[in-house]
């Protein structure tokens, strides 16, 4: 396959610049990749002008965290949107000033209970994206307090975790509105890693697709939610979640996306666009 709808990048909590993201999709061969950092678009200037002139096309996403109808934490990705709209980065702005706050609140209560971090360290791993969890696993482990980040997440700072704090969330209704408000379509990420979250609820406010094809779905949750696509007229989308080498994630490239879902895309954000 040679699409892959779904990559991270240092604007968010991946390990790879967004040049070297486009550079190792060259590499692979790939035809189209999407960058849908968390919270963020400060990576896709950077990846559209590295792909400049190249045979890869960089479509400019971003993955939001929502609050579903049933109070559970889902993920929604945003593609063809215009990165630069004004709504959007606003929005994204305070969420990232709630992200700060976040870190701040796990870094005092760790610090406090003996662990050698402070949130300068912290920001220093998150360089200029949006801070997350990772970057104060990545802190944890620096500070001898862990060996590896996935212990950071099992140990302490991971959901129900001693250290864990609750993050601040769009409305699946926010977030909707957000991304078709940029000229966007929405596409419900990973179901089968994150959780099935009521669907029809979501294609109702406007859903365009489903993430069919992530690298860690099972054989058996592609059928699933690809027959679940067909019956609610959603564009059946994939890709490998890519954080970057070294880091517990499917390789660049991996997820089996077929190649006409990007054409699919683009026939909804038509329909969506005045």
């Amino acid at each position: 396959m040679t699409v892959d709808l779904h990559v991270h990048t240092t604007a968010s909590d991946g390990l790879a610049t967004p040049g070297d993201v486009v550079r190792t999709a060259l590499d692979l061969g790939l035809r189209v990749i999407s960058i849908t950092d968390h919270d963020s678009v400060e990576g896709v200037d950077e990846a559209l002008e590295t792909a400049r002139g190249t045979a890869l096309e960089v479509i400019p996403g971003v993955e939001l965290s929502v609050q579903a109808e049933d109070g559970s934490d889902t993920h929604l990705l945003g593609y063809l949107i215009d990165h630069r709209d004004r709504a959007l980065l606003g929005s994204l702005e305070r969420l990232r000033e709630a992200r700060l706050e976040r870190a701040n609140a796990m870094v005092a209560a760790l610090s406090e209970a003996g662990h050698p971090i402070d949130i300068e360290g912290v920001l220093e791993h998150a360089g200029k994206g949006a801070v997350g969890r990772v970057h104060v696993a990545r802190a944890l482990v620096n500070a001898g307090s862990v060996d590896t980040i996935e212990e950071a997440f099992a140990r302490l700072i991971g959901r129900g975790g001693p250290f864990y704090v609750a993050k601040a969330f769009f409305s699946a209704y926010e977030a909707l509105a957000l991304i078709h408000g940029a000229g966007g379509v929405a596409v419900l990420a990973h179901p089968g890693v994150s959780g099935e979250t009521p669907l029809i609820p979501l294609v109702d406010a406007g859903l365009d697709g489903i993430e069919v094809y992530h690298a860690e779905h099972t054989v058996s949750q592609r059928a699933h939610f690809a027959a679940l696509a067909r019956r609610f007229g959603l564009v059946a989308t994939g890709g490998s979640d890519f954080h970057g080498p070294g880091m517990r994630s499917a390789v660049l490239g991996s997820g089996a996306c077929p190649d006409g879902a990007v054409e699919e895309l683009r026939r909804r954000a038509t329909i969506l666009r005045p």
